[in-house]
């Protein structure tokens, strides 16, 4: 048997099937796997706009989201894995792959960025060679920044990973706010909001 070329589509197709496999014997407890993840953004997102994405870790979210995006600005904090995205996505007239927490990038990023926007917020440590900065989560920070920045942005829909970690009653996710402050901030900014493949999802639209 040939050895399968590394994200060549018959290597990702048995990784989702191996992916899918562990999925079922979970009993489809959360975390979904990453695919189900990215067809949940193609899904919920807004056709033919801007995204921004916070983590761009290997960039496999990148790749999906700028085949259907007008723009993608990815932000890694990561010196590592940045150069590894710059250098892997490069080939992507649409991709610029940002240096940086997201605390330091959103202000000046969103400033320039108008019409219809998604944000897929994903810029938490989640281990291993993740960034660690002083906050396990910059979520509330990223928050506040899209509240100031609304007027700029026509429709948007706001994607939050991980919502299982906004617990702060369990230790390990002690650092993360609510769920309700979510809820509240996505009431706050006349946003419907619902709960899917453990990922929040807010929109005007």
């Amino acid at each position: 048997m040939k050895m399968l070329i590394k994200n060549s589509r018959p290597y990702r197709f048995l990784n989702n099937v191996r992916n899918l496999v562990d999925w079922n014997a979970r009993k489809y407890s959360a975390p979904s796997p990453h695919f189900i993840k990215q067809l949940c953004l193609i899904r919920n997102g807004i056709p033919n706009a801007v995204w921004v994405e916070t983590g761009t870790f290997l960039g496999s979210t990148t790749r999906v989201l700028a085949k259907i995006a007008s723009r993608v600005y990815s932000i890694e904090p990561e010196p590592t894995l940045f150069l590894n995205a710059k250098k892997g996505l490069n080939n992507f007239n649409n991709v610029e792959i940002l240096y940086g927490t997201s605390e330091d990038v959103f202000p000046s990023l969103l400033q320039k960025i108008n019409g219809d926007v998604n944000f897929w917020l994903d810029g938490h440590f989640s281990g291993g060679i993740t960034f660690k900065g002083g906050k396990d989560t910059p979520i509330v920070d990223e928050l506040r920044c899209i509240s100031e920045h609304l007027s700029h942005f026509k429709r948007i829909t706001i994607l939050i990973d991980d919502i299982r970690c906004f617990n702060p009653h369990i230790r390990e996710y002690s650092a993360y706010p609510s769920v309700d402050f979510l809820v509240d901030w996505a009431r706050k900014n006349k946003l419907h909001w619902h709960i899917e493949h453990d990922i929040f999802v807010a929109e005007n639209h």
